[in-house]
């Protein structure tokens, strides 16, 4: 009976972690501007992609607001090379 309950909690979340990340993906980006104000309920996901050299890059922020929809908002932030760097 326990490996029942499990497998079917293991299924679930796997369905789940499924449906967001589609949610996610579905969700059409806006770009951050600088002073908007932000409903931010649950961080789903941050990506920020990778550069070889210290520069401005655009990274996402995958996010639930507080009506429960998922949102995603695309803003720039330093690569993490620069915070290496002396």
């Amino acid at each position: 009976m326990k490996t029942r309950t499990l497998f079917a909690t293991a299924l679930t979340a796997i369905a789940l972690s499924a449906s967001l990340t589609t949610l996610a993906h579905s969700a059409e980006a806006t770009p951050y501007r600088y002073g908007q104000n932000l409903d931010i309920a649950n961080v789903i996901s941050i990506d920020v992609p990778n550069s070889p050299q210290c520069e401005v890059v655009t990274a996402q922020m995958t996010y639930r607001n507080s009506a429960g929809d998922v949102k995603v908002l695309d803003y720039e932030q330093l690569s993490s090379v620069c915070t290496n760097q002396n």
